[in-house]
């Protein structure tokens, strides 16, 4: 069987001395579609609604950067925990090359956020007041009359009031919902900083999703170009089947033909988001949103013929060869990612909320009171890596006194105190060696939290 190579020049969008060809991509129905609308919808609820969801008083997903604080589904990272937000990360990104490696770029088509909002957002709004393709063309390329202006108008308000609201919910993953939410009813000039970063975002995403759009894809997006070194011949890709489909021709009534089964109506090209001719071989402006596979299915049950002639596959496939999901990318892949979130989890489960370091007093030794009782002196270092504050109480073993100025102390949330305590013992107690070992105790709410070994020094004298 045979495949076949892109042999453009050129980006498709991009024309002589750089003009840009604005695309209209066709309306279509399909399976396909289907599935990725209800992907599509469940995805952009999510996106809406998680920033508003609370997980043991903690916002379900934050990425605090300010504050220095992130939080997960009710697990809460801090600067000190960011080696087990690295794991989790980069182990993650090496799920993505898997993924990619077995099934191409399934991100791109069906849950990239802006694939889900230009397609199932911005265009459906496009459509419903401008109509379709061939409206929307000659639309935009007649002259301004109040129809035009009024359907521009209404169009580009709505870009803009979703842009707006998109852009205050990215705010709410970066700033947390509650404090956005005290923002907006407030001046503006309170919070200058978060303001323009909000207005920023808005006129970004606009100017995303009503101009740049499948230029995002082709242009800024570096995954596209990452799909030379993450594919392979083995790789999932949407593809046409070159062996059955060629030679073209075009569908003569009471003709027979001996040519392929692609009738050459360009069907694939005129609902392709990305304007390129899938006929033409794996592309890079490729997403893999299947609306060619449900455009050409839809023709070729017209047609009398045999749905899926544009596909999932892959090429080793195409060329008739077997598909092989286990190879030594993928193989490598899985290991790398398994011990990656493995050592997350585990430094996850045995991560501490409380740490705390005694150590002797820089040049501190020991003194005597009142010549009956050995006192030495330590600092004590305590971080709270809790979101709450705690209250912390010493305790020592029979026999030993301590002096401290607070007896219990009170450590906020996600901070570090230092405290001074000292330790006595009556001489005629202390060890002859002149040294006294005991264990340090702090407790919360009645329960011991941390413990320490410690050693005392004193005078060494016989009995």
């Amino acid at each position: 069987m045979t495949t076949t190579s892109p042999t453009k020049e050129r980006v498709t969008t991009i024309g002589e001395g750089g003009r840009r060809f604005w695309l209209y991509p066709a309306s279509f129905k399909g399976l396909w579609l289907k599935r990725r609308q209800w992907l599509a919808a469940f995805l952009i609820v999510l996106f809406f609604v998680l920033p508003w969801i609370k997980i043991d008083g903690h916002q379900a997903v934050l990425l605090n950067i300010v504050d220095r604080k992130f939080a997960f589904f009710g697990i809460v990272f801090w600067p000190q925990d960011f080696y087990i937000f690295w794991f989790f990360v980069v182990g993650g990104i090496v799920c993505i090359f898997l993924i990619t490696a077995l099934w191409g770029r399934l991100w791109c088509g069906w849950a990239c956020p802006q694939t889900v909002f230009l397609e199932h957002v911005f265009r459906r709004i496009e459509k419903w007041i401008e109509g379709d393709a061939m409206k929307r063309r000659r639309l935009d390329r007649g002259p301004w009359t109040w129809e035009k202006l009024r359907k521009k108008t209404l169009k580009l308000s709505l870009f803009m009031i979703i842009s707006i609201h998109f852009a205050n919910t990215v705010l709410c993953y970066f700033a947390g919902s509650d404090h956005v939410m005290h923002m907006t009813f407030t001046a503006p000039g309170d919070n200058w900083s978060w303001f323009t970063f909000m207005a920023f975002l808005s006129f970004l995403f606009f100017a995303d999703f009503a101009w740049f759009r499948e230029q995002f894809c082709i242009i800024a997006c570096p995954y596209g170009r990452f799909q030379s070194a993450l594919l392979d011949e083995h790789s999932l890709i949407v593809g046409y089947d070159y062996g059955r489909g060629e030679p073209r021709e075009h569908l003569r009534k009471g003709v027979e033909s001996k040519a392929g089964d692609c009738i050459d109506c360009n069907r694939c090209v005129a609902v392709c988001p990305t304007g390129i001719d899938i006929r033409m071989g794996l592309q890079m402006e490729c997403v893999n949103c299947t609306a060619c596979m449900d455009a050409c299915d839809e023709v070729m049950e017209k047609v009398g013929r045999d749905v899926g002639l544009i596909r999932y596959t892959s090429i080793s496939e195409l060329e008739g060869k077997s598909q092989r999901s286990i190879r030594l990318r993928t193989v490598a892949y899985s290991i790398l990612a398994v011990f990656l979130l493995a050592a997350g989890s585990y430094a996850l489960l045995n991560k501490r909320e409380y740490s705390i370091q005694i150590l002797r007093a820089a040049g501190s030794g020991f003194s005597r009171v009142q010549s009956d009782h050995v006192i030495n002196h330590f600092q004590v270092k305590i971080s709270n890596r809790t979101s709450k504050a705690i209250t912390i109480e010493p305790c020592l073993p029979p026999g030993f006194e301590l002096t401290t100025a607070l007896r219990t102390w009170n450590i906020p949330a996600q901070s570090t105190q230092n405290q001074s305590i000292f330790v006595s013992r009556h001489l005629d107690k202390f060890s002859p060696d002149g040294k006294e070992r005991l264990v340090v105790s702090f407790r919360r709410e009645d329960k011991t939290i941390f413990q320490d070994e410690i050693t005392l020094i004193g005078p060494a004298h016989e009995d």
